[in-house]
């Protein structure tokens, strides 16, 4: 499976379970992709953690694969920085900021 193919069906998920499913074909014409790839390496002994600053994505929602260097964490409504270790072969898929929009239940988590 293609990694749009998991975002299309996420998305196409999304829809359905929010009774909007009418909506979908026209979001998805509207859609554009952008296509981002950072590498990270680990820390070298004694050097600070090194990576992206904590922020909320600002799309839809973020596909993400994890690499052999572990680092991402999410920020929990109390505050707290949780990290987790994905299994190689895993994709993790993240609501962003534009999903968000309007939805008094739900908040974008800060990620790191």
């Amino acid at each position: 499976m293609l990694v749009s193919e998991l975002e299309q069906m996420v998305v196409r998920m999304v829809f359905e379970s929010y009774g909007v499913y009418q909506h979908h074909d026209s979001h998805k014409e509207s859609t554009t992709y952008l296509f981002r790839m950072m590498k990270y390496r680990g820390p070298e002994k004694n050097e600070a953690n090194v990576g992206c600053d904590a922020h909320t994505d600002k799309s839809f929602i973020t596909v993400l694969h994890q690499n052999q260097v572990s680092g991402l964490e999410v920020k929990s409504k109390d505050g707290q920085w949780m990290g987790f270790k994905p299994s190689p072969s895993s994709f993790i898929v993240m609501a962003g900021e534009a999903l968000l929009v309007g939805h008094s239940r739900l908040a974008a988590k800060s990620n790191a």
